[in-house]
């Protein structure tokens, strides 16, 4: 069994500067949580991006999910990834989650540096644009009638 004590995310080396300007200029608090943002990016935009290159120290499992949305976040990524397997969730599969957490997040590091280079926008602007996108988006949101939401119920 996998103790969460021994399970780390990391973060990709080559967006270190990215995530220094995202913490400093966007006013995340932690790496932490550019990593959580980044990976609800890269999942959204369908980008999961293996890296090798590692900076710094890798963050402890604990601290990861240290919001209460975390632990769902890198949950859900790993669930929707494999539909078929729900042993996924199994704690002795913890570390496979992560490395799919660090992959998306790798992923939409990657996307906001290209939104970044592309607009030729702070870091800061790019956020500000992906949240209110993804908070305005009318596609995600259809009207349902409630008999089809109830559609197979039966009491």
């Amino acid at each position: 069994m996998t103790a969460y004590a021994d399970v780390r995310a990391r973060r990709p080396h080559q967006h270190e500067g990215l995530m220094r300007e995202l913490q400093q200029e966007a006013k995340f608090p932690a790496f932490r949580d550019i990593l959580l943002f980044a990976a609800a990016v890269g999942f959204a935009q369908g980008r999961r991006v293996p890296f090798t290159d590692v900076a710094g120290d890798p963050i402890r499992y604990d601290t990861l999910v240290g919001p209460s949305f975390a632990d769902t976040l890198v949950s859900m990524i790993a669930a929707n990834e494999l539909g078929n397997d729900p042993e996924i969730m199994d704690d002795t599969r913890l570390q496979e989650r992560v490395a799919m957490f660090e992959e998306y997040a790798n992923g939409g590091l990657e996307y906001i540096q290209e939104l970044v280079n592309t607009r030729k926008q702070p870091a800061e602007t790019v956020v500000l644009d992906l949240v209110t996108s993804a908070l305005t988006d009318e596609r995600r949101h259809t009207e349902m009638a409630v008999e089809d939401l109830l559609g197979g119920v039966t009491w």
